[in-house]
């Protein structure tokens, strides 16, 4: 199936000879060459079919495809940082505000290291649009995942987010997707903390995640808060609790020593 970009279908590009590039990775025709040329181009709307391209080729290596322009990520990730520097396009006036911050960090997902921390952390603190928020919380998790130690700055700008129960469900889904496989105390006593927010759907999420890095140090808190779910709890929650009660099952027998051979 042709595939243009996530973002900008919408969009045209000015030069005759960017658009043609453009056009040949649409067919499938295209080379890495064409890539290039759009990647390279100074064009915000090409930069943007280029970063989404390469996000959509290193998705699908999932099933066993190469990514085609897998030799040039080190060009990808540092136009994508170059399009953080800038400014949202579209700008809030013609709408769809920051398509471009979302290509770069969709882009970041895969690609980020431990130094675009800082860089996350500063989108996430403009309040951007959901688009905007969903690639940020991914590209924070590669980020955060890559890092040795915990960048400070990136996990309040997270917090802050998660914390706040003026922010939608789902942009508060979105900043804890990049929790979710992180280990580190200081996060499970953020959950801890989020875990007692009146929204049911991102609850059970934080419950899950609680259960299944950080039961030795916050099972009081997720037996309080299952205890107080419906008798008759819905399919999600029964799900969840089954998962809770086999964490603390594996969590017992780890700390239940063998008993020694006995003639």
């Amino acid at each position: 199936m042709s595939f243009d970009s996530y973002h900008w279908e919408d969009f045209s590009v000015l030069d005759p000879g960017i658009a043609e590039h453009r056009e040949n990775l649409f067919s499938g025709s295209g080379q890495p060459s064409d890539f290039l040329a759009l990647l390279c181009s100074g064009d915000p709307v090409g930069v943007g079919v280029a970063l989404d391209q390469y996000s959509e080729a290193e998705a699908l290596t999932r099933f066993g495809t190469a990514n085609p322009y897998g030799a040039h990520h080190l060009a990808v990730r540092e136009a994508a940082r170059r399009v953080l520097e800038d400014p949202p396009y579209p700008s809030e006036a013609d709408g769809d505000e920051g398509l471009n911050h979302a290509s770069a960090l969709l882009v970041l997902a895969h690609l980020a290291t431990a130094e675009d921390g800082d860089r996350i952390a500063d989108i996430l603190r403009t309040h951007p649009t959901p688009v905007v928020m969903n690639a940020a919380g991914r590209a924070a998790r590669c980020a955060l995942m890559a890092s040795e130690t915990l960048n400070e700055n990136l996990i309040d700008a997270l917090s802050a987010i998660l914390l706040d129960e003026s922010m939608s469900t789902r942009e508060r889904l979105d900043v804890l997707s990049a929790f979710a496989h992180l280990r580190d105390e200081t996060v499970g006593d953020i959950l801890a903390r989020t875990v007692r927010t009146p929204d049911t759907k991102l609850q059970v999420e934080v419950v899950v995640i609680l259960a299944s890095h950080f039961l030795a140090t916050h099972m009081e808190i997720v037996d309080e808060i299952t205890a107080a779910w419906p008798k008759s709890p819905s399919p999600t929650q029964t799900r969840i609790l089954r998962a809770v009660d086999a964490a603390k099952n594996a969590s017992a027998g780890e700390r239940t020593p063998d008993r020694p051979d006995t003639e």
